[in-house]
């Protein structure tokens, strides 16, 4: 996933309210003058000492990462799964990559398992691997939505090319290739079965651009005029959220796309990398929130220290991540 330097900014006085942990921390001067955005730590169990939040389920029913147990100066991976104040903690090798969680509680992550990159499913209290196609040479999950249909891609060795990838959950030990536009990989899986994705924007191409997999099968492609790349990092409800450019490397813009239209709309600097988007339209990056009204910081977001990292967000808005002293710390954030 493209993830970039952040653009942002935000009053030396956020420095005080973030060293008040574990209390709430509320935010500096807010640039759209209307929210007041606050810091909360999240628990972490008894031998864990760090800790990332990573993923959140749109209700915020459950807060999904990974934590750190350190035995005998060996660092140790944690599934971590927070359900309000309580947390389970499930010591696994397979804890490298915690990409999402659904409002049931089933978790999605990826590792990498005997020389290739393997996907897995936590889901009442058992860890499994998601089964792969023959033809890739590794697969990684990227969404699951809220039935627990879960998408993401497989890499083909043999032609240097991706294919997207969904694992239906009513058909469970199965997996099936999604029809898409050249080098295609799913993103997210929406509640009534749309896909989202990237792909080229044609065979041999060396541009990029979103896709959209109607149920039915229509495929639409989310571009963003004058650009030759866009690539889409999140989707919910009827909205798609990503970045643009005019080559992989160089600077990037923020964009929201309306799944309804296509509509696209580069949005301020200050949330890109964009990490996630609310079923409202709400932009998050990695330390701020973009409404249709401003852009609100997330407390922490001090340039040097401490650092923050914001991952997901609820459609309520509450975002989840996590804070850089000399630990990491997961938290979330309400109100922004």
């Amino acid at each position: 996933m493209i993830r970039h330097r952040l653009l942002a900014a935000a009053a030396v006085g956020l420095l005080t309210a973030v060293a008040a942990l574990p209390g709430t921390a509320p935010a500096g001067p807010r640039r759209d003058g209307l929210r007041l955005c606050a810091l909360h730590p999240l628990p972490l169990p008894a031998g864990v000492t760090h800790g990332r939040a990573t993923a959140v389920d749109p209700t915020g029913r459950y807060v999904a990462g990974i934590g750190t147990r350190i035995t005998d100066g060996v660092w140790e991976p944690v599934l971590l799964l927070w359900q309000g104040a309580r947390v389970t903690a499930v010591d696994t090798a397979l804890a490298e990559d915690v990409v999402g969680v659904n409002s049931a509680g089933v978790v999605i992550g990826n590792a990498y398992v005997t020389a290739m990159q393997r996907p897995w499913r936590y889901q009442d209290g058992r860890l499994t691997d998601l089964p792969v196609p023959g033809n890739v040479s590794g697969a990684w999950v990227a969404g699951i939505n809220g039935r627990g249909d879960i998408v993401g891609h497989g890499a083909v060795e043999a032609t240097g090319s991706s294919i997207a990838l969904r694992w239906p959950a009513d058909r469970p030990g199965t997996v099936e290739t999604i029809d898409t536009p050249p080098d295609g990989a799913a993103l997210a899986v929406l509640d009534d079965g749309t896909v989202v994705g990237n792909a080229r924007v044609s065979a041999g191409s060396s541009s990029y651009a979103g896709w959209v997999r109607r149920p039915g099968g229509q495929v639409v492609r989310l571009t963003v005029p004058g650009r030759p790349n866009a690539w889409v990092l999140a989707a919910r409800g009827g909205w798609a959220a990503g970045t643009t450019g005019d080559d992989p490397d160089g600077d990037r813009s923020p964009v929201r796309w309306g799944l309804d239209t296509g509509k696209a709309t580069v949005v301020d600097p200050a949330v890109e990398p964009v990490q996630d988007v609310t079923a409202g339209g709400v932009l998050l990056g990695l330390r701020a929130v973009w409404h249709a009204d401003g852009v609100t910081p997330l407390p922490g977001a001090v340039a040097g220290f401490p650092d923050v990292q914001a991952r997901a967000v609820t459609d309520t808005g509450t975002a989840v991540g996590w804070t850089t002293t000399d630990r990491l710390t997961p938290v979330r954030w309400t109100g922004c």
